[in-house]
């Protein structure tokens, strides 16, 4: 019989640290004429014969054939999955629909997903390879214009759920981004709208030159698409350029006071509660506006400034006023789920002046109130 031994844990180590990095680089850059056999970028991520397309029922309408034609002139074989990717459907049913296309084409776990549409199927997709296998890469090709300088940058990916705006998502970045702003041309006014909706967003807040462009030129922009001379070239790169200046130090959003959350404070719920009628931009630059309305009356900006603001949203075709945010009871609610997000804080920013801002955590009632009856008056 052995004998009883008598173990003294103290001397038994109880703490470990695990500390690791995970490095993030990505390119994006212009791919003209994407879908030209001459133009290889779409063929460049990966190894085998064989590459694996989402995307947008829209998109693949209008270029559907396109794509093919380029796969077959280059001996490439193309195994398609179409989504409708409209907001209403960026939820769980259409991820599992995504993830199903993976698991029936065997994916392997370093073989790039390429994703080709607007902001709700780059979220989607994106989703969806950060969980498949734990990971798979991914290239983002955005058609729309708020997806090239917005969803083209971040890192962010999402699916709606719980009746909320993106409740379900990672930070999973692509491999690379792929822009191609002939895309621009096949879009709808609204849309095009839509996209000026992000850039005058970020030029209240960090570019006056950037916002000056799009008071001087709205009627170029909107005529033309986008597609003639250095002017929209010019936007496009700033609004990128803001945005990866914004957003490449705090890519883990570890720190929540973000100034690119301008826009986001007021909208999602208020968006959520439209969402067959209501863009994301346009509740963004609703919420813009009201938040604005909160700067003018604390005296952060002037009456001509809060004017000129109104104003080039109104020759940018952008709405400036909607029924629910003279809503009492869903501004608040809004707010309340927002600082959730924020760890209960409220971590609005709103411009002082044209082209800065400043995090204000101290609205009060009254305040938000007052500001609301100030844009409903404007």
């Amino acid at each position: 019989m052995k004998n009883n031994v008598l173990v003294n844990f103290n001397n038994f180590k109880r703490t470990w640290n695990v500390e690791s990095q995970l490095p993030v680089s990505f390119t994006i850059h212009y791919s003209n004429d994407i879908f030209d056999p001459k133009n290889l970028d779409l063929i460049e991520y990966g190894t085998s014969k064989r590459r694996l397309v989402v995307i947008d029922k829209a998109v693949n309408e209008l270029y559907g054939e396109n794509l093919k034609k380029y796969f077959e002139s280059i001996s490439f074989d193309l195994k398609l999955k179409v989504i409708d990717a409209i907001e209403e459907n960026k939820d769980w049913k259409h991820t599992d629909e995504i993830l199903k296309f993976f698991e029936d084409e065997g994916v392997l776990r370093r073989e790039t997903i390429i994703v080709i549409g607007g902001g709700v199927l780059l979220d989607l997709v994106g989703f969806c390879c950060s969980i498949y296998r734990r990971g798979i890469p991914y290239v983002k090709v955005p058609t729309t214009l708020l997806a090239i300088v917005d969803a083209s940058v971040g890192v962010k990916v999402a699916a709606n759920h719980f009746g909320r705006r993106n409740r379900i998502g990672a930070y999973y970045p692509p491999v690379a981004t792929l822009l191609d702003k002939k895309f621009i041309a096949t879009q709808s006014q609204r849309e095009i709208v839509n996209g000026l909706a992000e850039i005058f967003k970020l030029s209240l807040i960090k570019s006056e030159e950037l916002f000056e462009l799009l008071e001087n030129n709205y009627d170029q922009l909107l005529r033309e698409k986008f597609q003639l001379g250095a002017i929209p070239v010019r936007v496009i790169n700033m609004a990128i350029t803001g945005m990866i200046d914004e957003l490449q130090p705090n890519l883990w959003e570890k720190d929540l006071e973000r100034p690119v959350d301008f826009g986001h404070t007021f909208s999602p719920l208020i968006e959520m509660n439209n969402i067959q009628t209501m863009k994301h931009g346009e509740a963004v630059v609703l919420d813009c506006l009201l938040s604005s309305c909160i700067a003018f009356n604390r005296g952060f900006i002037t009456e001509d400034e809060l004017k000129r603001i109104f104003n080039t949203a109104k020759n940018l075709k952008l709405p400036t006023w909607h029924r629910d945010f003279g809503n009492k009871e869903l501004v608040l609610a809004a707010l309340e789920d927002t600082m959730r997000h924020r760890n209960g804080n409220q971590y609005i920013p709103i411009p002082v002046g044209i082209g800065r801002c400043v995090i204000i955590n101290n609205l009060k009632e009254e305040e938000l109130i007052s500001a609301m009856n100030t844009f409903e008056d404007i």
